[in-house]
């Protein structure tokens, strides 16, 4: 017997069937697993939380064994479109995957944190975002260029007398509003278009009507009360925006490289490339 142990091809077979025994446990461990779908404590608290925070109201016991009910069934039926290899080639199914795995590179992207110097090198490298945009504010009586007797000689010096009438009842009814503050360049654009843009930008400030300016709605008689030619506004002011900027950028930064390391473990082959 003891000769028999020590024959080499006994020990092969006596691993063999160890590593048998063991593959055919793990396997039945694994099926009996995938045969088994769970709801747990933490799913049924996150359905009820997520009711809530829907509807306004808890859950009955109907509308939890509902939600319950679903998501067995939307269990079952993932898991058999997985056995059935559904989700390969499936573009759709690939993004979601990359993009959980984006996010869990994320959440485990740790950034020190900067010192006053860093901030201030970031802040003198993008100045641009931290400058105040040229604005202006002004009022505005609209005239309609459908009207055949406008007359804005005769309505500019009305409203440049000594004791003008209410500009509010003057000129004909318009869409938007009536007077603006500190309304930015890019935005007179969106509401006015570029010509009026422009040209309103290009008025001095002051007491008097001025116009007409022409827009995309008609002529305007305005009263530019300020016009701010924007600003860099100081570090002290904008800080904390700042440390925001550069920590999005040195998180976004840190994800890409890590996402590139995962790469890296790949080998890439294009058809056609080589």
């Amino acid at each position: 017997m003891r000769q028999l142990l020590r024959e080499p091809l006994v020990h092969f077979i006596i691993v063999a069937l160890l590593v048998f025994a063991g593959y055919a446990a793990w396997t039945a461990h694994i099926a009996a697993r995938e045969g088994t779908i769970t709801v747990t404590q933490e799913d049924i608290q996150r359905m009820a939380a997520l009711y809530a925070s829907e509807s306004g109201a808890l859950p009955s016991q109907e509308d939890m064994a509902a939600m319950v009910s679903d998501q067995i069934r939307d269990e079952a039926l993932s898991r058999e479109a997985r056995r059935l290899g559904l989700d390969a080639g499936d573009t759709i199914i690939e993004r979601r995957l990359a993009q959980k795995m984006s996010f869990m590179v994320s959440d485990l992207t740790d950034t020190p944190a900067p010192d006053e110097t860093t901030l201030r090198a970031w802040y003198d490298a993008h100045t641009d975002a931290y400058t105040a945009p040229p604005n202006v504010t002004f009022e505005h009586v609209f005239l309609s260029t459908d009207r055949s007797d406008v007359d804005t000689t005769t309505l500019l010096n009305t409203l440049n007398t000594p004791s003008p009438r209410d500009w509010h009842t003057l000129g004909d009814p318009f869409i938007l509003q009536r007077a603006y503050g500190d309304l930015p360049f890019r935005e007179t654009v969106r509401l006015f278009g570029a010509d009026f843009a422009t040209a309103l930008f290009a008025l001095d400030a002051g007491d008097a009507w001025q116009g007409p300016v022409r827009s995309a709605l008609g002529l305007h008689l305005v009263h530019l009360i300020a016009k701010d030619e924007g600003r860099l506004r100081p570090f002290e002011e904008v800080r904390s925006q700042v440390e925001t900027d550069w920590r999005d950028d040195a998180l976004r930064t840190a994800n890409e490289t890590a996402i590139a390391n995962i790469i890296k473990r790949y080998r890439v082959r294009i058809e056609g490339a080589e």
